[in-house]
């Protein structure tokens, strides 16, 4: 029997670090996931006998200043399953999903348009116009996705999205880069 688990990320055992970075490096290829990253996600971990069959989290994304505005949402990001095909990725999504409905939380995240169709069987609104306006500034350089992603999201009472959308001209500064 597979079990959902939800955990803060600097609660993860070394095997279960251990494991998502594999998973990670294979399906993205980035490097090891830090300290840092760990102390400000939420792991979401689909477990099957002895291992991990999909993983997503939720990351801590603050302040964002935006028309005037502050938000605080969460970053959707490394949604993975080892073995496709068979609902996991869609139940570590349908976990997220339930979560950010029941704190109330904004979640946004970014994925190729080609996996646009998985978001939004799993309920997540998307968008393909607006990704190259998220963007985090260093020194005189922008950081921003490529233009074969959207933007997926899940919106609240804040109505972040909306409010992005319907302001297509404004630019959305990130506290870090947008590489959740």
């Amino acid at each position: 029997m597979n079990k959902l688990l939800i955990k803060i990320g600097t609660k993860l055992s070394r095997h279960e670090i251990k494991e998502i970075n594999q998973a990670k490096a294979r399906e993205f290829k980035v490097p090891p996931l830090q300290q840092k990253d760990l102390k400000d996600s939420l792991f979401f971990l689909l477990l099957g006998d002895k291992k991990i069959l999909a993983v997503g989290e939720l990351i801590s994304v603050r302040p964002i200043n935006f028309n005037g505005e502050t938000f605080f949402i969460l970053g959707i990001g490394g949604v993975l399953a080892n073995e496709k095909r068979k609902g996991y990725g869609r139940q570590i999504m349908t976990a997220i999903k339930d979560y950010l409905i029941t704190k109330n939380k904004t979640g946004v995240g970014f994925c190729r348009l080609q996996n646009k169709g998985f978001y939004e069987k799993c309920g997540f609104n998307v968008d393909e116009t607006s990704i190259k306006r998220f963007i985090f500034q260093q020194e005189s350089q922008k950081i921003t996705n490529s233009g074969d992603h959207c933007v997926l999201y899940l919106d609240v009472s804040d109505h972040f999205m909306q409010k992005v959308l319907s302001c297509h001209d404004k630019e959305v500064i990130l506290p870090r880069p947008p590489d959740w």
